[in-house]
């Protein structure tokens, strides 16, 4: 692999990830061996392209200046995909079907593992279980109504293109 490879891959690595720049790193990704990554390390930090960080311990890191740290992307619940606002009635009609369903289709997944144990745990007492299925219910709808707000406020707060 040429020197100009490993720099392109290096690039990749850094912008495409949060992996902390080393040699062993670079020959990993690129790849190339420890000596070639290096080298080319070196040569970017003579050119000043990169800066060479040394710790207590003494391990060579490198940065890259404007470097940002990539975040993970929060999933989008299924009631927004595509530009859609998120329907309280399907989501009622999906909790009515299996009890935290709408929970889950508005992007609560956590609400939704506890809406459908409490209710099943409620249907071993029967009318328990009832009054806590209507709840799950009214509570899947009232998690649509609340995610259409915060898209709607999220959108309103958004600059003008």
């Amino acid at each position: 692999m040429t020197d100009e490879q490993i720099e392109h891959r290096l690039l990749e690595l850094a912008y495409t990830t949060n992996v902390t720049l080393t040699a062993p790193a670079v020959a990993y990704f690129a790849p190339c061996r420890i000596e070639d990554a290096q080298r080319v390390l070196d040569h970017l930090v003579a050119t000043d392209r990169i800066a060479m960080n040394v710790d207590d311990e003494g391990s060579i890191t490198y940065t890259i200046a404007g470097r940002q740290e990539i975040t993970k992307p929060r999933p989008v619940a299924l009631a927004i995909r595509h530009g859609r606002e998120a329907s309280p009635a399907l989501a009622a009609v999906l909790s009515l079907v299996i009890p935290g369903a709408g929970q889950a289709y508005a992007g609560r997944p956590v609400a939704a593992v506890l809406w459908f144990v409490f209710v099943m745990v409620g249907y071993l007492l029967i009318i328990p279980g009832l009054f806590l299925h209507l709840l799950c219910i009214a509570s899947a709808a009232g998690s649509a109504h609340r995610l259409n707000d915060a898209v709607e406020r999220h959108l309103l707060n958004q600059p003008a293109r």
